[in-house]
């Protein structure tokens, strides 16, 4: 006669599979969140988010020497990629991905390779990680002036290079996808200007 066994491997199996299932959601549930554009903020944390973002372009823009002949002023950029596509959003969210160009008038090529050496330099020796953007083609708007990106410590993307459309050279600042408390009637998207 077999002894009575009171563990069995069928339920151990179901409590660590049960476990295992458990450990999946809960990371699931936090890439999913981020999938979606983080946790909801408010609408005063969105706003100093864009505020930051336009903030870094500019001191870029500071950063530049030699400085080109023009004031620059920022523009505002709507992004498609920081969107609600699948409805996850409840009323009163919105979302936003502030971002900002500053066209620049130099003098020369050589003035904005200068600025390219100079700016790459001092990202540099502030420990960031800059990468090199290739100079477009032969035929390309922007012929021959390569640009350089980083990130900052807040995550904005920041560039100095061509224009894909124009191939004149500017500044890119590119926050990070935001979604936060519409309370104002705020709409990065929708003002002409980030701001109520």
């Amino acid at each position: 006669m077999e002894p009575i066994r009171y563990f069995s491997r069928g339920p151990l199996v179901a409590v660590l599979a049960a476990l295992v299932l458990v450990a999946l959601l809960a990371f699931g549930a936090h890439a999913w969140e981020s999938f979606e554009g983080g946790p909801v903020r408010s609408t005063a944390q969105f706003s100093e988010h864009v505020m930051a973002t336009r903030q870094a372009g500019e001191d870029v823009y500071d950063q530049l020497s030699p400085l080109p002949l023009n004031q620059a002023y920022a523009e505002k950029e709507v992004s498609t990629s920081c969107v609600d596509d699948l409805g996850f959003d409840g009323t009163g969210v919105s979302r936003g991905e502030p971002t900002y160009t500053w066209e620049l008038d130099f003098a020369s090529r050589r003035d904005y390779l200068a600025a390219v050496v100079h700016l790459k330099a001092g990202w540099n020796k502030e420990g960031r990680t800059v990468k090199d953007i290739p100079a477009p083609a032969e035929g390309e708007r922007g012929h021959g002036l390569p640009g350089i990106s980083t990130t900052d410590e807040h995550g904005t993307e920041l560039a100095l290079h061509p224009d894909y459309f124009t191939g004149k050279p500017v500044i890119r600042a590119e926050g990070t996808c935001m979604r936060y408390h519409d309370e104002y009637g705020y709409d990065y998207d929708k003002d002409g200007e980030a701001g109520w």
